[in-house]
């Protein structure tokens, strides 16, 4: 069970990351330049929410709790880390930038991004949260990958 529920963990991470990526690094520069960017964007960005925010990262979340469960850990031990214990210790920073991120995400989805089409401001908004966030993604990432290695 704990090789299922960390397989639905990684993917759902790759999809939350590689949604972000994909955005930033293939759809923003070919979009860029066409006519009704502003609508493609809210568009695709509607979708990759409903995908990589609602569904994601509550999966992200409840498969997390299953990971740290099937290591002998509770939630509630994180919080109580400190550097004497490696794992938990850096397992606590990722969690937190995983909830920061969460905000960040709904802030984004939410109250910038559906907006994006209305002002210059809502889409500038949008655009630093979102490049924030992909930021916060590769260092939780970087975090993981840290903790397969003892923390």
């Amino acid at each position: 069970m704990k090789e299922v529920c960390l397989f639905i963990h990684i993917v759902f991470a790759s999809l939350w990351l590689g949604g972000m990526l994909f955005m930033v690094l293939v759809l923003a520069p070919f979009v860029r330049h066409l006519p009704n960017s502003v609508e493609i964007f809210k568009k695709v960005g509607i979708r990759y929410s409903i995908v990589g925010t609602f569904i994601g990262l509550p999966i992200l979340f409840i498969t997390g709790l299953c990971n740290i469960n099937s290591l002998g850990y509770n939630f509630l031990d994180m919080f109580k880390a400190t550097a004497s214990n490696p794992y938990l210790f850096t397992l606590k920073h990722k969690v937190y930038l995983f909830f920061l991120t969460s905000v960040l995400a709904v802030i984004h989805d939410i109250f910038l991004g559906l907006r994006s089409d209305k002002s210059e401001k809502y889409r500038k908004g949008a655009r630093i949260i979102g490049i924030i966030n992909l930021i916060i993604a590769l260092i939780i990432v970087y975090l993981a990958s840290k903790l397969r290695f003892g923390g």
